[in-house]
């Protein structure tokens, strides 16, 4: 490889010297510099005579995900069938820069070159669990006899910054406001926030909430993380009136009854970038009616109501909170929910 002031070039010397090949993209262009670069190994390994003609990182990645699939439903190593679909969206991008690659080329370097290419493109968090996810189908390269050692054993990833975001309730209802003014699913969607905040709920809980969940009690959700093989716990958010009128409307709304409360338009379960979509939406409209009316207004994800609530009932002493969040212990509700900046306790008598 040879890095000019304006240019990248990756070349392969013959042993008398001539040049087998030479592919070069600009410094600037970090994404066409790993394409040729993904190129010229491809090229430098068949003048070698090391990568065989399937067995290259796509074709790993593959048969990683045909033996998830084809795992008894109650092997402990199993993904959920929702986590595999995020790992099939991640692995496009593995696809991209290691796809041709013999797996037991893949050096540590090659890692990092990828986890400071993807933050330069503005997505490091995301390039660690693209390399988690390589980690685990290089894993199981090994388990066939791919290669010998994983690559991507004691790495230092990406550092990424938590979310700290605490929404103000005054931004809860400003966009439940707009959402009621723009109608339809915006209507919907401010709707399933609103009942996260009150139900201490995770996106995905939410957005598939369905009506049989819907209980003399309260709301009955399911605890959306659990292992292969687990039964599946619930927890029940008692009624109060803010979560009781928000689910009460989200349900007449809908012109053609759905199992799910805070259906889409079709009558289905929102997927994530749906939701994504319409959400920023949403929230480009509170934006401009905010500026408009010269009032304060911070976006916000449905992912906030989440940690915003627990942060909340923490402020004020709860000492169950881990009922609400449905975790075993405090441990993930001190690391990523519990977003206090100021922690009161009493003077020392």
């Amino acid at each position: 490889m040879y890095e000019g002031k304006r240019t990248v070039s990756f070349f392969y010397k013959n042993g008398d010297g001539t040049i087998a090949f030479r592919y070069s993209a600009p410094r600037v262009r970090p994404e066409k510099v790993a394409d040729v670069r993904r190129r010229a190994i491809e090229e430098a390994n068949k003048l070698n005579g090391e990568l065989p003609a399937t067995n290259n990182t796509t074709w790993l990645i593959d048969k990683y995900f045909e033996w998830q699939e084809n795992m008894s439903p109650l092997d402990e190593r199993r993904k959920s069938a929702a986590t595999l679909k995020e790992n099939k969206r991640e692995r496009n991008w593995l696809d991209k820069f290691f796809g041709e690659m013999a797996p037991a080329a893949i050096r540590p370097m090659h890692i990092y070159e990828y986890l400071d290419g993807r933050a330069r493109l503005g997505a490091p968090a995301k390039a660690n669990k693209e390399i988690s996810l390589l980690s685990r189908a290089l894993e199981y390269g090994r388990r066939i006899g791919q290669l010998e050692t994983n690559p991507c054993a004691d790495l230092d990833y990406n550092p990424t910054r938590p979310r700290t975001t605490v929404v103000a309730q005054a931004n809860i209802d400003f966009a439940l406001k707009i959402a009621r003014q723009r109608g339809g699913q915006f209507l919907v969607m401010g709707l399933c926030a609103k009942a996260a905040y009150h139900a201490v709920g995770r996106p995905d809980e939410m957005r598939k909430l369905v009506r049989s969940a819907i209980t003399d009690a309260g709301v009955e959700i399911p605890i959306g993380k659990r292992k292969a093989g687990h039964a599946q716990r619930f927890k029940l958010a008692e009624w109060n009136d803010p979560l009781r009128a928000a689910i009460d409307e989200a349900l007449s709304l809908q012109k053609t009854s759905s199992i799910y409360v805070f259906a889409s338009a079709r009558g289905g379960a929102y997927n994530r970038n749906t939701w994504s979509n319409n959400w920023r939406k949403l929230m480009a409209y509170c934006e401009k009616t905010a500026a408009q009316s010269n009032t304060p207004f911070q976006r916000f994800t449905l992912a906030d109501m989440r940690p915003t609530s627990v942060t909340k009932r923490m402020d004020e002493g709860d000492e169950r909170i881990t009922d609400a969040t449905g975790h075993t212990d405090m441990r993930t509700v001190n690391k990523v929910y519990d977003r206090r900046r100021v922690k009161r306790f009493k003077a020392t008598d």
